[in-house]
């Protein structure tokens, strides 16, 4: 039965890498090690994850252990940050305790003040609220029986409807991960609940089925069949505590084992004809089979670097802070102090040779500026080079538009309507098939008695067309139109072809029913003839 607290739950990553116990199935086959494809891509996956939740998950990630068998983070070490032999041991091993004040170490260690005082960039989660905000702002129509539309109302079995489930953990993991694995199964039999009837199931709810996620570091093997099913596979469950445990699954039963790879319970038979999970993908690779291709990750590296220059700035920053006197070598002390007058008065050297009297006084050390001033440029650059990665772009006359002055508050930004339409249709029809493919599986699992006709009578309409003009440019788009439309008749066929064009460009994502009469106008308007 379902556990779904535990098959979506992800740990803290340095015990996620725990090594899988050899298992042995019920058919005697031994399963010692994951999947290639889970090896080769498990720390990606991780670390995109951790690049979409930010804050402390991202700042205190480990995803390994260099040559100096120092933490790998999303931080990168310098060279001389690195503690001497001498120092070795005054560090953890894993740095900081995990939950612990980030200023824990950033006292006398530069590499740990940088890490505990930059901010995480939200670039990745910025760029997912941007898309899905828009796609899911608009109406996203469903229609089937009445025993799928039920479970349209609480697909988790806490009241969680397919629009919220969609919406706030399915569509934002499938695409910062590129994959995710959908699961449906029948709910937990409570504990002292014997079931011997079917009074008994409608009783205790159990004739519903309830559906969860599970990220693709839990999916750690698998076989599948000619197309792209799951023939068996092995899912790792987290606990509340933190412990794992590993379940089987096949087309006839599951077994559970603990994190030995004993057998802890099963093998309990199901229903189904099917392993209840489903793999849904935003992009493939193209040189694996049941790996997907993240729509962000080049946004992910993005981010990771301006984290870096950023934490370079501040360290430059920090360090630079206090000024550096350098004055008469008389007031050079062991202990570095230097004596001051009343009211502060700093003294200066008194020289007298002869009849004269000079004063050597202190000068200020100014720090060069031009590393500085470089790194914040390649911080604009890269949050610029974000944006296009992303397709949002700047408010008119905002700095980095080409503009001195800002046309608004703020750093708002607004997706490109062109591009940013072709993207968000691509997003809405994968959302779109996910929903479908999701909805045929929890028909399979509840195993309710509907014809073909029925089955094929389910509908998931996702937006196809977003309105991404701020109002003052589609008002001074349609100007511009009407001006145009106002003007022409000189050469009725070719401006017939050129304002068809148009049409399209300023109103992208309609179905070619509806551009079809907006051509049958403009020929109507032009005096032409439909061509046969």
């Amino acid at each position: 039965m379902l556990t779904s607290n535990m098959i979506g739950a992800s740990v803290h990553p340095t015990t996620s890498g725990a090594a899988m116990p050899r298992i042995a199935l019920p058919d005697g086959r031994r399963v010692e090690r994951p999947h290639p494809e889970w090896q080769a891509h498990h720390l990606r996956w991780r670390w995109l994850l951790d690049s979409w939740e930010g804050g402390e998950a991202y700042r205190t990630a480990i995803y390994g252990y260099d040559m100096h068998g120092m933490p790998v983070r999303n931080l990168i070490r310098h060279k001389r940050e690195y503690p001497s032999s001498l120092d070795a041991g005054a560090y953890p091993p894993n740095g900081r305790p995990f939950g612990t004040d980030p200023a824990h170490q950033a006292t006398d260690d530069d590499y740990e003040l940088r890490r505990a005082r930059t901010p995480v960039p939200t670039f990745v989660s910025e760029a997912a609220e941007a898309h899905l905000a828009r796609i899911y702002s608009r109406e996203v129509r469903r229609a089937g029986p009445e025993p799928l539309t039920a479970w349209w109302r609480d697909v988790d079995g806490r009241g969680t409807s397919i629009d919220d489930f969609m919406s706030s953990s399915v569509a934002p993991l499938l695409l910062v991960l590129g994959q995710l694995d959908l699961i449906v199964d029948r709910p937990a039999v409570p504990e002292g609940e014997p079931v011997r009837t079917r009074a008994d199931e409608l009783r205790l709810g159990l004739d519903s089925c309830v559906a969860s996620y599970i990220l693709p570091e839990n999916m750690v093997w698998w076989r599948l069949d000619r197309a792209g099913r799951y023939l068996e596979c092995l899912v790792r469950e987290v606990d509340d505590g933190g412990g794992a445990s590993w379940r089987h699954w096949d087309d006839r039963a599951w077994t559970l084992f603990d994190d030995r790879g004993e057998k802890v319970r099963g093998p309990v038979p199901h229903a189904y004809g099917r392993v209840p999970i489903i793999r849904v993908f935003d992009r493939r690779r193209p040189r694996c089979r049941n790996i997907g291709l993240p729509r962000y990750e080049s946004i992910a590296e993005i981010q990771r670097e301006f984290y870096n220059r950023d934490s370079e700035l501040i360290l430059s920053d920090t360090t630079q802070a206090h000024p550096l006197l350098q004055g008469p070598e008389d007031y050079v002390k062991a202990d570095g102090a230097v004596p001051i007058g009343p009211n502060w008065l700093l003294p200066k050297k008194k020289n007298s040779q002869g009849g004269a009297a000079t004063y050597e006084g202190f000068d200020v050390i100014r720090f060069p500026k031009e590393g500085a001033d470089s790194l914040r440029l390649n911080k604009a650059d890269l949050r610029d080079a974000a944006d296009r990665a992303a397709l949002l772009l700047k408010p008119a006359g905002a700095a980095g538009t080409g503009g001195s002055t800002v046309a608004q508050s703020g750093v708002s930004k607004r997706i490109d309507q062109a591009a940013g339409n072709d993207l968000l249709s691509k997003v809405a029809a994968t959302l779109g098939q996910v929903e479908r493919r999701l909805a045929d599986l929890a028909l399979a699992v509840t195993g309710a008695p509907l014809t073909t006709e029925e089955r094929a009578a389910v509908r998931v309409q996702y937006p196809s067309s977003f309105d991404l003009f701020t109002g003052e440019e589609l008002a001074r788009t349609v100007g511009q139109f009407q001006a145009i439309l106002g003007a022409a008749g000189h050469a009725p066929r070719t401006e017939r072809e050129m304002l068809g064009k148009l049409v399209r460009v300023m109103l992208p994502g309609l179905d070619d029913s509806d551009y079809g009469e907006f051509d049958t106008e403009i020929e109507a308007y032009l005096g032409l003839r439909p061509e046969a």
